[in-house]
């Protein structure tokens, strides 16, 4: 019995140990994260809860061992008391025949003596008589002389036995008196046993009551215990599936950072084209402000300026139309960044949108450059012509103020060329406040999820 208590405690031990390094695994995968620190908080208030009613069954445990202990020697005392109060009754019982006994024997030495008594008191007065008769005669005869002899020999003989009895009647009178002593004392022991039996039985009871109270104690802790271990579980399941959930938000957000950097690269990139685009956009302005020189230099020659008045009048018209065009192309851009900014939730679909705006940008960059190259060869076309524009400058003196006005057409086209310049550089910089924006949202849904986290945790 006590070997399977033994081995029960060490089975016990060994799963509360097991249980507490999973306390401990728990709480190290909890501290890593500040988000669930509340909640770590709980668990450890719950293990320390788990082990103080660990060590109070452990205590208690203890306590009834040593209560099973005191309750083994006492009913080993009671058991030897009992055996001790049966060997008393057995002595007084043998005792008390003994004494019979005596009595017995002290009665019939009684009889006896009365017998002899008689006996004696008879003789007594026979030889009284006797002795009258010898004094009345003188003479007796033989017979009555040997009757004589005869009744003085069993006179004695009688008085002997007599002292005898008497002696044995003395002798047993002393006995009985030890044996009454004896029998006395030893109901005095067996009452003291039976008051020890009584107070012995009196203390098992009262252990019983502890052991009882003990055993009660026991169960509501182990049951406690079983509630907190299926508490523990609980929260275990809890963990589990917040930290999957954690796991899950910040895979989302990886993707969603992901996305960002696609499209802030994707929106440097366009940056940048709009820059090289802006650069082209000086060059040309260059190319235009060379092209008034020449058309200053050019100013007195009437025909042929009339001829190149129509020729510009052309490229304003064509001007124009890059322009409409490239304001169409920032009006798409505007509307597509504000589709981006309105459906954030789809990233991807949008950056494939915008891929094919870019590319169609491209094609319009691409279709800018070509124009730019067809306007190098008109004015590489004007610079070849110029000798003959120089051979009728003095044909071009009426048609001045014509040129002068002309000027001024490229001078307002120059005017408007830096206004859609002003506005790529203010288009750029709101999609740099797009851009701002986004990462503002991905901080936000990051700041909601570390949110969500604490109120699960809650």
């Amino acid at each position: 019995m006590a070997e399977e208590k033994g081995d029960k405690t060490v089975l016990e031990e060994t799963a509360f140990e097991e249980i507490e390094r999973d306390f401990q695994e728990v709480l190290n995968e909890l501290s890593g994260d500040k988000s669930l620190e509340k909640f770590r908080t709980e668990y450890e208030k719950l293990h320390a809860i788990m082990k103080k009613s660990y060590d109070n069954e452990k205590r208690l445990m203890a306590k009834c061992r040593e209560l099973n202990a005191e309750i083994v020697v006492n009913s080993a005392k009671v058991a030897t008391a009992l055996k001790l109060s049966q060997d008393d009754q057995t002595t007084i019982a043998s005792l008390k025949k003994e004494i019979e006994k005596a009595w017995k024997m002290v009665d019939s030495a009684y009889d006896k003596e009365q017998k002899a008594k008689e006996t004696i008191l008879a003789l007594k007065e026979e030889i009284v008589n006797l002795t009258k008769l010898v004094e009345q005669g003188s003479g007796l005869s033989m017979d009555q002389d040997s009757n004589i002899r005869d009744l003085l020999k069993f006179k004695e003989e009688v008085t002997k036995e007599r002292d005898q009895l008497l002696t044995e009647v003395v002798k047993l009178r002393e006995s009985l008196a030890q044996i009454t002593e004896q029998q006395q004392e030893m109901e005095r022991c067996r009452e003291e046993a039976e008051q020890t039996i009584t107070q012995f039985q009196q203390e098992i009871q009262q252990r019983q009551n502890e052991t009882s109270r003990e055993s009660r104690k026991k169960e509501k802790l182990e049951k406690e215990l079983r509630q907190i271990q299926t508490d523990m579980d609980t929260r275990q399941t809890e963990i589990k599936a917040l930290q999957q959930y954690v796991q899950k938000s910040k895979e989302e957000l990886q993707k969603l950072e992901q996305q960002l950097k696609e499209q802030k690269i994707l929106n440097e990139r366009a940056a940048k084209e709009l820059e090289q685009f802006q650069m082209r956009n000086s060059k040309l302005q260059q190319e235009n402000e060379q092209h008034s020189l020449v058309c200053e230099q050019l100013s007195q020659e009437n025909q042929q300026k009339a001829l190149e008045l129509k020729a510009k009048e052309e490229e304003v018209h064509q001007m124009r139309l890059d322009i409409g065009k490239l304001n169409k192309i920032r009006e798409q851009i505007h509307k597509k960044l504000h589709q981006i900014e309105d459906q954030k939730a789809e990233v991807e679909q949008n950056k494939e949108t915008l891929k094919n705006q870019i590319l169609g940008l491209e094609r319009e960059v691409e279709a800018a450059k070509k124009q730019a190259e067809l306007d190098k060869k008109a004015m590489d076309e004007l610079l070849r012509e110029r000798d003959i524009l120089n051979k009728n400058m003095l044909k071009a003196i009426n048609a001045t103020q014509k040129q002068i006005d002309l000027v001024k057409l490229h001078e307002q086209a120059k005017r408007n060329l830096e206004e859609e310049i002003q506005n790529y550089k203010d288009e750029a910089q709101k999609q740099r406040k797009i851009i701002f924006q986004l990462e503002k949202e991905r901080d936000r849904y990051i700041s909601e999820a570390s949110d969500l986290t604490q109120k699960d945790a809650w």
